[in-house]
């Protein structure tokens, strides 16, 4: 499964008093991949045209947290899809450290909105573009029933199916790039790079 995968590395402002990241920067992950791939993927209309007539609100959004980060360890963010209707999309995020652990999952799920009425709006291609299922390198969720964000919430029982082995070593990967190969891009678990 391919997904948008990207590496950040704790620093001291993601940090408490006893040098392990803050429950909140987990929210920060997740925030960090959202906009990064939004703003820095070629979408259809361009991202500045697009958003002078829509708003995209965060109607919820969970973390669980599973285990700390030390100030200046990095971390691999991976990011999927779930859940396109009309006017809503969910991101899917599982958070890696450099060992392959899991540090965090959780979603978000996006409201489009018109900017004019406030009404519903079709989400924009900017969203949309990594979820045609007939296209290589969609970022389709592949956990669906129960779907990604009810695992979330069973915590510990599900954790196996939202990190199987072969994401882990994905994450171990991305988290331990060197700096030349640390670029946001799409990935599956193969390690076959698809256009961003």
């Amino acid at each position: 499964m391919p997904f948008f995968g990207m590496q950040y590395r704790v620093l001291f402002h993601d940090t408490m008093a006893y040098g392990s990241h803050h429950h909140t920067t987990n929210f920060k992950f997740q925030n960090i991949a959202r906009e990064t791939i939004l703003f820095d993927s070629r979408c259809p209309g361009g991202w500045e045209e697009i958003t002078k007539s829509i708003l995209l609100i965060t109607r919820d959004a969970y973390s669980l947290n599973l285990a700390p980060v030390d100030l200046g360890h990095r971390v691999a963010i991976l990011l999927s899809h779930e859940e396109l209707s009309r006017s809503t999309v969910r991101f899917c995020f599982r958070v890696m450290g450099e060992d392959g652990q899991p540090v965090s999952c959780g979603y978000q799920t996006i409201l489009s909105l018109s900017k004019d009425s406030h009404e519903l709006a079709l989400v924009p291609p900017s969203v949309t573009q990594f979820l045609a299922a007939e296209k290589e390198g969609n970022l389709i969720e592949k956990l669906t029933n129960p779907c990604f964000a009810e695992r979330t919430h069973t915590g510990s029982r599900c954790i196996k199916e939202i990190f199987p082995d072969s994401i882990r070593q994905l994450g171990k990967a991305l988290a331990n790039a060197p700096r030349e190969m640390a670029h946001p891009k799409i990935v599956d678990e193969e390690f076959r790079e698809y256009p961003f």
